[in-house]
């Protein structure tokens, strides 16, 4: 057998090494430890103060303005906002996206100042309360206009008694402001009214077999414009007395003048009445993200401009023009920061 002898001071060398190597290891385990502490809470509080927010925009459908719309708030946003991704999401639109932030499936929505207060009311095309969401801003106007055929003799709201009415499809925003506007006037019983889409509507007055049309929209529209080449119109105009009448009913409805020769055969201007499109969001969304959001709409009011042109009517000298249901405390903060709080 094999004998390995050491002596005393071998012994007490390899000791001192071993005892040498123990606290250089318990040294380095150590920092070891501090340094995945470190990384360990320095990551959660990053991640804390970093806090990343997914949303969907509801817009409205792939041949109108709300999509393109909702897809340009996204983009700025996503783009401005280090924290924030935005997608937009097509949908029904304005009815469709207000019902869409009551079940929580989308957190931002585009809609109509006046339907946002009818789903707040439990009022028409709304079958119960939907008080979910919240303004951020009113964004542009969404003008009534009324389109005549020039050879019916119509040349204000009374003289469409015993005619051919368009009055937009039933549960439409359209239809709602066509049927306000006609009862207000005492005309519901004596028009021979029809619930026609936009382009059953055109080319019923191409053909001419209705002789007014009701829509909401901006001013111009394409729509509007192709027909106006099509045929020979007119666009009625409200008196003062008109306005105010309706503007007392209806307190989201706005003035506004259409300039003359908006459309071909429309050689004077017209003064209406408008509703406004508006951003809304959950009433639940953190109030710093709303005000960034807020913020960034209108820091970047021009980016939004280039990319759709009906926002160069938004006013930042008055941003909830027309809103009458609850502002979100996080778009509050932002106005009543800049001094544009009206409320």
């Amino acid at each position: 057998m094999l004998k390995i002898i050491l002596k005393n001071e071998e012994v007490n060398s390899m000791l001192k090494e071993a005892q040498v190597y123990c606290k250089k290891l318990s040294v380095a385990i150590l920092l070891i430890c501090i340094v995945l502490f470190v990384v360990s809470y320095g990551g959660a509080a990053s991640s804390e103060s970093e806090k990343r927010y997914n949303l969907i925009i509801g817009g409205g459908g792939l041949g109108g303005t709300y999509f393109p719309l909702a897809g340009a708030i996204a983009r700025v946003l996503t783009k401005e906002l280090p924290n924030v991704n935005v997608s937009a999401q097509s949908t029904g639109a304005g009815i469709e996206n207000i019902m869409l932030i009551e079940r929580g499936e989308i957190e931002l929505g585009l809609t109509q100042n006046d339907l946002a207060q009818y789903a707040y009311e439990k009022q028409y095309m709304f079958d119960e309360e939907y008080k979910r969401g919240q303004a951020i801003a009113r964004l542009y106007p969404e003008v009534i206009q009324i389109f005549v055929r020039k050879n019916s003799g119509i040349q204000s709201i009374n003289d469409i008694k015993g005619k051919r009415v368009s009055v937009g499809y039933a549960g439409s925003g359209m239809y709602a402001n066509s049927t306000q506007i006609i009862d207000l006037f005492g005309l519901t019983d004596d028009i021979r009214a029809e619930q026609l889409d936009n382009v059953d509507a055109a080319n019923r007055m191409k053909d001419g077999l209705i002789d007014v049309i009701f829509r909401t929209t901006s001013a111009p529209n394409a729509g509007l414009l192709e027909l106006a080449f099509s045929v020979d119109i007119d666009v009625l105009s409200f008196s003062d007395e008109e306005i105010k009448k309706l503007k007392d009913k209806y307190p989201f409805f706005s003035e506004y003048t259409i300039p003359a020769n908006t459309y071909q055969g429309q050689t004077a201007e017209v003064r209406t009445v408008s509703v406004h499109s508006v951003l809304i969001c959950q009433k639940e969304l953190d109030e710093e993200l709303v005000y960034d959001i807020t913020k960034t709409i209108w820091k970047q009011r021009e980016q939004l401009v280039s990319m759709i042109a009906a926002l160069k009517d938004m006013d930042p000298e008055n941003p909830l023009l027309g809103v009458t249901i609850d502002v979100h405390p996080g778009a509050k903060k932002y106005y009543e920061e800049i001094g544009m709080w009206k409320k």
